[in-house]
């Protein structure tokens, strides 16, 4: 059953994407998208390869220091991981050649590759390694002590706001202020470095509120410092038209902490990333060690159990494959003619 609801949940999120591009209603949906080759036709392994991820304590970090960690363990490459603010801040450096992998969502690949949304410049570079983990969930949380009990009673509070370089979450949070019924201009906006800076603002009393991931290590830092509570997205079609302009829908969340019995959370697929500076062996080596050591890396935090071999090659991606991952899913059966279509699609 909860399969089955994960499946549905992304299909709408694809259906809901597909219908923005086809409707004009977003020009960030609607940039063209560069299918061009991989570049690098070099047929060596690296010595070293960074992965860069969102900055200690996000999931973003947990796993691009899980996959490094094997990664570096079963093959000659040196995997490390980068930590920064957001991928705003380690784009460009992917489109230099300068940085092998990046952990980012479904929704800024799009943006990054096409210089659209956040993004001031395209990267046309980028390439899906992994479907990676769905549904990842985001949320806003605040001390469970507040008087806020849903997403309307945030008017006139302090929301943690900006995030340095991880502008996604101020789109998470925008649209969870639109669904609440208000406008950015009906809360105090506190400025905040990072998303570590933010959760610890709520834990310490700075703002009484602020958007970040479920079920990751600095909300449990939070917790023990000050109890936290998740707020509710209404799991409505009015919530629904809102995070479909993102790509995203509510979904129930798993029990995590600051979750309190059922609440819906936003859902979304959050992918790894490399580039076409990258060759087709690095990439389907490191594929395929991830592939062959993913019972070990499903233990690693409860996240990775939405990890599977089935949500690596996603047929509703919004950016292209990395050849040599691709090469890697058809040798196991799960790169198909669906796959294909969805290709020549976006890459028309």
């Amino acid at each position: 059953m909860q399969r089955k609801s994960i499946m549905g949940a992304m299909t709408g999120i694809f259906a809901t994407l597909t219908a923005l591009v086809l409707l004009g209603a977003t020009s960030a949906w609607a940039a063209k998208i560069d299918c061009s080759p991989v570049t690098n036709t070099s047929a060596e392994l690296p010595r070293t390869a960074a992965i860069g991820t969102n900055p200690a304590g996000t999931f973003a970090h947990v796993m691009g220091t899980t996959l490094a960690a094997v990664g570096s363990k079963a093959t000659p490459i040196s995997v490390k991981v980068q930590p920064y603010n957001g991928p705003n801040a380690w784009i460009s450096l992917l489109q230099s050649g300068e940085l092998e992998f990046g952990v980012i969502n479904i929704i800024d690949s799009y943006m990054a590759m096409t210089g659209t949304g956040s993004y001031e410049k395209p990267a046309p570079v980028l390439r899906v390694v992994s479907g990676g983990v769905f549904p990842f969930f985001a949320g806003m949380f605040v001390r469970d002590k507040s008087d806020i009990k849903e997403l309307k009673d945030l008017k006139g509070k302090r929301l943690a706001w900006d995030y340095g370089g991880h502008a996604t979450n101020q789109a998470w949070q925008s649209a969870m202020l639109e669904i609440g019924g208000l406008k950015p201009s009906d809360v105090v906006q506190v400025r905040v470095s990072s998303l570590v800076d933010a959760t610890r603002g709520v834990a310490e009393g700075r703002v009484d509120a602020t958007t970040t991931g479920v079920g990751i290590a600095m909300n449990d830092e939070a917790n023990a410092r000050e109890p936290i509570r998740f707020l509710n997205v209404p799991n409505t079609d009015a919530s629904r038209n809102v995070l479909a302009k993102l790509g995203a829908s509510p979904v129930k969340s798993t029990p995590a902490t600051g979750i309190k019995g059922d609440t819906h959370v936003i859902g979304y697929s959050l992918h790894l990333a490399s580039s076409t500076k990258v060759n087709e062996r690095t990439i389907y080596t490191l594929v395929k060690v991830w592939w062959d050591h993913m019972g070990e890396i499903q233990t690693k935090h409860p996240i990775f159990k939405r990890w599977t071999k089935e949500s690596q090659a996603i047929t509703d991606f919004t950016v292209p494959y990395h050849p040599g991952a691709i090469k890697f899913y058809k040798e196991m059966g799960l790169w198909t003619a669906r796959h294909d279509a969805r290709s020549k699609e976006i890459c028309q």
